[in-house]
């Protein structure tokens, strides 16, 4: 049984917006990718900036992954946690830039999509307050060390994140020294620095 339209819409929509960027999309290319309507694009998602913000901000697989790394307090050791909360995040920013990069590159599309976000209440800002209603939510079970405001180290996991993302993204996998894993590890450290390590 073939998948929902919607469904195919989204999937046909992630994979055409890393292959080809979003100013050389049309709907009707997704609509034909995903074998529906091109009308049902617009009505169910406003057009393909709205189909990304959609991808950008619920529907990745890679966001989702993201989210789930955040395990209740206590439920996994915090370095595990860390650690995992970066890779993910690293996941997530590689499979977005390419979608991005489009509409950057393009100022009439950027300002739609940057306009399309605040209507919305969509945009990168989300994940970091998602990140520190967690992080707060740790502090408050003695997870992690109360001293840091819990904006300063999501800012901290979703910036090395993106970092690590963005490096890998334009000058390859060896772009920074060391080991990516090594380098994540060594920021989870920092952040639990005086409590016993769990490694």
């Amino acid at each position: 049984m073939a998948p929902p339209a919607r469904r195919r819409i989204l999937d046909a929509a992630a994979r055409l917006l890393r292959e080809r960027g979003l100013a050389r999309l049309t709907t009707r290319q997704i609509a034909e990718a995903a074998d529906a309507a091109e009308g049902s694009i617009t009505k169910n998602f406003g057009g393909k900036i709205g189909l990304l913000i959609e991808l950008l901000s619920q529907e990745l697989p890679e966001l989702r992954a993201w989210q789930e790394a955040a395990t209740p307090p206590g439920q996994r050791p915090m370095h595990t946690v860390l650690v995992d909360l970066v890779e993910r995040g690293v996941d997530y920013y590689a499979a977005s830039l390419p979608m991005i990069a489009g509409a950057a590159a393009d100022q009439e599309l950027f300002a739609a999509y940057r306009n399309a976000n605040r209507q919305r209440g969509t945009g990168p800002q989300v994940a970091l307050e998602r990140l520190t209603d967690y992080v707060a939510e740790c502090q408050d079970a003695g997870e992690l060390p109360r001293g840091v405001p819990p904006a300063t180290i999501a800012l901290i996991l979703c910036g090395t994140a993106q970092f690590e993302a963005y490096a890998e993204h334009l000058f390859g996998a060896d772009a920074l020294d060391g080991d990516r894993s090594e380098r994540i590890r060594a920021v989870a450290d920092v952040l639990l620095a005086g409590r016993p390590s769990e490694r």
